[in-house]
């Protein structure tokens, strides 16, 4: 069962934050690391080396738009669904967002000027459901559009691996995964 609202710091980034070279570095992209104890220690590396070592489990990244851009590579993505961390940013792109779902990690994209509403370091609690988002520092409320229901169903089947696997479950006749 999907814990939909969530506590913790938000940590504001601009626009335009990659995934290659700006979450994780290309280096472990391309070397195909997925593990979350390896990428923990450098999300956000050359964006900010001090960030990683602040960010903590059930805590929130917070960007303005075009969230990681260029290629679709999920590898960070591991490291924040290990720590439980969200995110909220003004946008990102529709291969970026399946990304976030398919493993799942919970997110809200469409936040318009949230990077410009929340200061970095507040205490945030976010209803993901609702889209609904309590800066419990300021004690500002603002709603945002909530995560799509359909999408909510693959993140609480555990992402596209878990919605398939549930799915073959309930259609023996399908066969089974490899």
């Amino acid at each position: 069962m999907t814990n939909w609202i969530q506590q913790g710091n938000a940590h504001v980034l601009g626009d335009n934050v990659p995934h290659d070279g700006g979450m994780i570095s290309f280096d472990k992209v391309i070397g195909r690391v997925i593990d979350p104890e390896e990428l923990t220690p450098l999300l956000f590396k050359e964006v900010d080396p001090t960030l990683a070592s602040r960010i903590g489990p059930g805590d929130f990244i917070v960007a303005g738009k075009n969230f990681l851009a260029g290629k679709a590579h999920n590898n960070a993505l591991y490291a924040l669904k290990a720590l439980g961390v969200g995110i909220l940013c003004e946008s990102m792109g529709v291969r970026a967002y399946q990304g976030v779902y398919n493993l799942p990690v919970l997110c809200l994209k469409d936040c318009k000027d949230i990077s410009h509403l929340i200061g970095d370091g507040d205490a945030l609690q976010v209803n993901y459901q609702t889209g609904e988002v309590r800066n419990l520092s300021s004690g500002q409320d603002y709603s945002f559009s909530p995560m799509p229901t359909g999408v909510q169903s693959i993140i609480e089947q555990g992402g596209t691996l878990g919605m398939l696997t549930q799915h073959l479950k309930n259609n023996p006749q399908l066969g089974e995964l490899a």
